[in-house]
């Protein structure tokens, strides 16, 4: 074994896996005492592990070795600044009998056990790409706690493994329909990955992709930074990389917890331009870069607020010169001269805007910015939606919003309030439809953040009431479990569906946009201000003592002992592992 890559806080090994037998080694697994909690594994899946004990099989498609063949396994664990260890394999040769492998020149000797179940390629998800072998209602399972990391497959018709080497690379000007289905090793950020392994049932998720925010200008610089993110995908042999953009001026211009640094009274829109979109063009450009899959988020719960918040006035200001619109555009003329680079406009929620009074003006609005850039319908590879939102992918238990009970559709039910949609996937699907038909290519793609929405636990329903009565028929057979679909800070929710590539027609990926265990924002009306970022400040929608802004005859359901927006907060962490859906293996 060998250390490629140490950050002091972690670092990344490398095991090659050499057949220097006569037969093809198959079914073969690997045994090491490492005494690290493995976060991320490619070519290979953890198929046991008791204490620093490891054992490691093949990943399915690498099962066989030809004879002379090799195999590379890499990994990112924790803590950094560990000696190599030594290693051996075995495995069955030739179908009978037994071949014994060795690691390479970077790698010594150790005792292994012979052929391991690890090669089921549906069962167990990577650091990223794991994708389901049914439809978009169900999902592969999650990693084991010991960080497998192996998986194949996918219900949208494109298969995404999410470790080994098949998938493209972006260098060169090669461009993808879907950047999620044309890479096979996510990266996993491993400063959360480190947070999520400290967390009780962490090491569930911790493997798993999710995005980096650069939600101010120090961001860029400070601590890893985004080359230090780059860099460390690099190290992990990553294909993907996934990146929020988010610090446009007047930033949040509805509500208070993400409040950002630049203001378009105070030069903010030529800040945002000069001291934040063209450095991070410039660190994304580097060519050392040119082979990752980068996807930019592009600027979340924007453009949405100048369709529903216009009373508000920094809304208002934020429509007019220097605001969103033209942030936006600068910010995607400026990465669509990359290659490399798939930028997805972020659009909210169903919640937000499923009503038709604010669907069709935001498919205009959203849409016009689109066009008005350089390359037009080129400069964006798709939308996102329900980014750092708990809205289901589906209700199951309520999949018609027009079926009438005791006299009324569903959709006029309390909780809904006629919103045309219930759920994310047709809202994400009729969006794309909409925007195809203003002129969107084909190719056009959606991503549905599933971080925070699976609601699973003892609450979930099991099945649609039997109740005549509208609300109570709602209320017991919706899994979307807040008091008000309005309340969107800090909820117990539930990790969702696991990322994976094309889990349904017109979807790109699910994705974990909003990492599990950051706030939503902070829950004391007496905060302190954060020293990082003063200008996020107390929301009334994250304290759990107050009422709903939009109902008061509710509560907002917000988590208490919350941090500031983007600080970690493990109280919610572990109400978020504890209420996955599809549950979580341990």
């Amino acid at each position: 074994m060998k250390i490629t890559n140490d950050w002091g806080d972690g670092f990344q090994g490398e095991i090659t896996v050499v057949n220097d037998g006569t037969t093809p080694l198959t079914n073969w697994t690997l045994s090491f005492d490492m005494p690290v909690e493995i976060g991320n594994i490619w070519n290979g899946v953890v198929a046991s592990r008791e204490g620093a004990s490891y054992v490691v099989a093949s990943a399915g498609y690498n099962d066989s070795i030809p004879a002379g063949g090799q195999v590379s396994l890499g990994f990112i664990a924790f803590p950094g600044g560990l000696a190599p260890v030594a290693v051996t394999v075995d495995g069955d040769g030739g179908g009978s009998g037994s071949s014994g492998g060795s690691s390479s020149s970077s790698s010594s000797s150790s005792s292994s056990s012979s052929s391991s179940s690890s090669s089921s390629s549906s069962s167990s998800s990577s650091s990223s790409s794991s994708s389901s072998s049914s439809s978009s209602s169900s999902s592969s399972s999650s990693s084991s706690s010991s960080g497998s990391s192996s998986s194949s497959g996918s219900s949208g018709g494109s298969t995404s493994s999410s470790s080994g080497s098949s998938g493209s690379s972006s260098g060169s000007g090669v461009r993808h329909d879907n950047p999620f289905a044309a890479s096979s090793n996510w990266y996993v950020n491993p400063d959360w990955a480190e947070n999520a392994l400290n967390e009780p049932g962490g090491a569930a998720i911790a493997d798993f992709s999710s995005a980096v925010w650069m939600d101010r200008i120090g961001a860029l610089t400070e601590g890893r930074g985004l080359k230090g993110h780059l860099d460390a995908a690099l190290a992990q042999g990553a294909d993907l990389f996934m990146v929020v953009v988010y610090n446009l001026p007047n930033r949040d211009c509805a509500a208070l917890a993400s409040n950002g640094e630049l203001l378009i009274a105070e030069n903010g829109f030529e800040r945002y331009q000069t001291e934040y979109i063209d450095p991070l063009v410039a660190i994304l450009a580097d060519p050392a870069y040119a082979d990752l899959n980068i996807v930019t988020i592009i600027e979340v719960d924007s453009l949405p607020n100048l369709i529903s918040n216009l009373s508000v006035p920094d809304c208002q200001e934020a429509n007019g010169p220097g605001g969103y619109r033209d942030g936006i555009r600068y910010a995607l003329n400026k990465l669509a001269q990359l290659d490399n680079v798939y930028s997805y406009v972020d659009i909210a929620h169903s919640g937000w805007l499923g009503w038709s009074s604010n669907f069709g003006p935001a498919v205009t609005l959203i849409g016009e910015v689109v066009e008005s850039t350089d390359a037009g319908w080129g400069s964006i590879a798709g939308f996102v939606t329900n980014t750092s939102n708990y809205t289901p992918v589906e209700e199951p238990y309520l999949p018609d919003p027009t079926l009438t009970v005791g006299g009324q559709p569903v959709r006029s039910a309390d909780f809904y309030e006629w919103n045309d949609y219930l759920e994310e996937l047709s809202f994400a699907q009729d969006w794309r439809d909409a925007m195809i038909s203003r002129g969107a290519p084909q190719t056009l793609g959606m991503l549905i953040d599933t971080g925070r929405n699976g609601w699973g636990g003892p609450d979930r329903p099991s099945g649609p009431s039997t109740s005549t009565d509208l609300n109570t028929y709602v209320n017991e057979s919706r899994i979307d479990r807040r008091e008000n679909r309005g309340n969107w800070c800090n909820q117990p929710g539930g990790v969702g569906f696991r990322p994976q590539a094309t889990p349904a027609p017109g979807i790109d990926a699910y994705v974990w946009v909003k990492p599990q265990g950051e706030s939503d924002g902070v829950s004391d009306p007496n905060f302190t201000p954060d020293p990082n970022d003063p200008a996020k400040q107390h929301d009334p929608m994250c304290d759990p003592n107050a009422p709903n802004r939009y109902d008061s005859s509710v509560g907002t359901g917000a988590m208490d002992n919350a941090p500031h927006a983007g600080r970690w907060f493990p109280e919610a962490f572990q109400v978020l592992v504890e209420n996955a859906y599809p549950p979580l293996e341990e």
